[in-house]
């Protein structure tokens, strides 16, 4: 069987100096799929989005981009293909939101290349989709935590990447922009084939937007699989070290978790 993995990670370990942060991942990602990636704080989430994104190298093991080494795509060709937003974004000292959103079409065209007409409509896209028209011509340091991470959102969005990676991009949102990025990102993973990895700390969210959840723990992936197969009372309880319960959601059915 032919594979469809659009990313693959084989036997990949990290460690700094003496301490081990990743032990031996194994993982592939498919086009059109939302990964939430869960696990306790210090079990590697952030480690393994870098490795994922070029930002650090492996110590060991082996990643593929469409069955190509990660290490042997050219700068620009591989920001086409994977977009990073890391868990603290950069300062914007003196851009406006458009201004912020427009880098994000620098892989497609270069410094010096031309900003054309398919350039301006995705990023004006970018913008609308994110909800941000209001705010387009605002300073992106002036803005709410929110507001900036809809920006910085918005900005993926006109790279036009194959695969979103996101870091907590629901950290600094209230209840509903929480939704509507989360019901963004997974309608646009529909609509364009997008393989997206988002970390996630509510795993009530993973279940809801996500096609599977991934759990980390000590260094290691530990579970995963279908929200139906993740959220398990026992399983969770070996996720978090906490007791959970699970009920189904008495609207749309899916399991959700609560604390004892």
């Amino acid at each position: 069987m032919v594979s469809t993995a659009f990313l693959t990670m084989s036997g990949v370990d990290y460690s700094m100096g003496t301490r081990k942060i990743l032990s031996r991942i194994d993982l592939a990602l498919e086009h059109g799929r939302v990964y939430g990636l869960i696990g306790p704080n210090g079990s590697g989430k952030s480690t393994l989005m870098k490795i994922i994104a070029r930002q650090i190298v492996p110590v060991a093991g082996t990643v593929s981009v469409e069955g190509r080494a990660a290490a042997k795509w050219g700068g620009r060709a591989f920001a086409r293909n994977i977009a990073y937003m890391p868990q603290f974004a950069p300062p914007t000292d003196g851009m406006t939101v458009r201004e912020l959103v427009s880098l994000g079409r620098f892989p497609w065209h270069g410094t010096l290349g031309r900003f054309g007409k398919i350039d301006r409509e995705l990023v004006e896209d970018a913008i609308s989709r994110t909800d941000l028209e209001a705010f387009a011509d605002a300073m992106v340091a002036n803005m709410s935590g929110g507001e900036r991470q809809r920006a910085w959102i918005a900005m993926m969005l006109a790279q036009n990447a194959r695969c979103l990676l996101l870091d907590e991009p629901t950290s600094a949102l209230d209840l509903a922009h929480q939704a509507s990025v989360l019901s963004l990102i997974q309608s646009l993973s529909r609509e364009r084939a997008l393989s997206v990895v988002i970390v996630l700390h509510d795993i009530n969210l993973a279940a809801r937007y996500c096609d599977e959840i991934i759990a980390l723990n000590h260094g290691r992936i530990t579970a995963k699989g279908s929200p139906g197969t993740i959220m398990q009372a026992d399983l969770l309880k070996t996720i978090f070290g906490i007791g959970m319960g699970v009920f189904s959601h008495p609207a749309r059915g899916e399991p959700v978790s609560y604390l004892l």
